[in-house]
């Protein structure tokens, strides 16, 4: 076997892969759908949201909750469909979980300490989204992770700025369009 068939293999291996994990850009897009809603409905109706001091975290922790409940049960579906797990697969779970408890933990530790956590919870989604992308090798992932920190930092240096709106901005560029991106890869791409 030359040089040439080995890596023609080892490349049809990693698009078979890419195209495998189209259930991740389900979840990509889902979460940005989600919490670009979420954002756009807490700054067009505040009133609503933030009737009491307690009804904004709630509003902020209770639905995306159940967004980890409905994608947890999303993926254990897909992954009984496949029968089986890669190792690329179980990293990117093992990632995303280990998300999923920080956010967790960032929510407690700004709801005691009484400061916003969407700038740590950014901060901690642009990495994620990083590691997420270079693992599968899905530059439109990573960029949008790097676009998210950047314009994540950038919010410490402009404080002004609405964290809603950054929240939809930062959102839309680092998870809605990669997830789509990739829901929608071509199996030859």
């Amino acid at each position: 076997m030359t040089k040439e068939e080995q890596l023609s293999i080892i490349n049809d291996a990693i698009k078979e892969t890419k195209y495998n994990l189209k259930p991740l850009g389900y979840n990509f897009t889902f979460w940005g759908i989600l919490i670009i809603s979420m954002s756009l409905f807490h700054y067009f109706f505040p009133q609503i949201v933030q009737f009491t001091y307690y009804s904004s975290v709630f509003y902020w922790v209770s639905i995306p909750l159940l967004g980890m409940v409905y994608t947890t049960y999303y993926n254990f579906k897909t992954a009984k469909k496949v029968g089986y797990e890669t190792q690329l697969g179980r990293a990117i779970r093992i990632i995303w979980a280990v998300f999923g408890i920080s956010w967790i933990f960032i929510v407690a530790i700004s709801l005691l300490n009484g400061v916003n956590p969407v700038q740590d919870i950014l901060f901690l989604l642009g990495t994620v989204l990083i590691m997420s992308g270079c693992i599968i090798k899905f530059n439109k992932i990573t960029l949008g992770g790097i676009g998210l920190l950047i314009f994540t930092v950038y919010t410490y240096y402009a404080p002004a700025l609405n964290l809603l709106l950054v929240n939809v901005v930062g959102i839309t560029f680092g998870m809605l369009i990669p997830g789509l991106a990739l829901y929608f890869q071509k199996k030859d791409e």
